[in-house]
């Protein structure tokens, strides 16, 4: 397996300098509600982005939109109640929560895929914290954003 980029040479910054300067938007085909608005900001921000590729933007797109997906679930759920009663007065489980539990599962393995979790990261958390942080901080200082230097 390749050893992952350093991002403390002067080269890296200046890719991570670089990447910072795209736009981080869904692909034009994936189509994004305005509910699910709220769910992409958060996915999008786990990253550094000089970290995103296309296919991994449609994989955020499909996490934000089942997260939406999830929370108007949960919310319906709630009001509804865990326990349904059929015409005939029985009771059963709402079948709602069984789609609560299978958009849940969904997003975890949306995230499984994105990496978003510590190991698959790059290691221990250890290491992905600073590694994280330095790129973060490179995109914040970006000098390549006050238009003083040609791209």
């Amino acid at each position: 397996m390749a050893k992952r980029q350093r991002v403390d040479t002067a080269a890296a910054a200046v890719e991570i300098m670089k990447g910072a300067q795209r736009e981080i938007a869904p692909p034009g085909h994936v189509r994004m509600d305005d509910e699910d608005w709220p769910f992409w900001h958060s996915v999008i921000s786990e990253f550094a982005k000089s970290e995103w590729t296309d296919h991994s933007l449609e994989i955020a797109a499909m996490l934000s939109r089942s997260m939406a997906d999830l929370e108007r679930e949960q919310r319906m759920l709630r009001v509804e109640g865990f326990i349904a009663v059929r015409e005939n007065g029985t009771t059963v489980e709402n079948p709602r929560s069984r789609v609560v539990k299978s958009l849940t599962g969904d997003i975890l393995s949306l995230r499984r895929s994105l990496s978003l979790h510590a190991r698959a990261r790059g290691g221990e958390a250890e290491k992905i914290g600073p590694r994280r942080a330095i790129a973060k901080a490179i995109e914040a200082d970006n000098v390549l954003t006050d238009d003083l230097l040609a791209a």
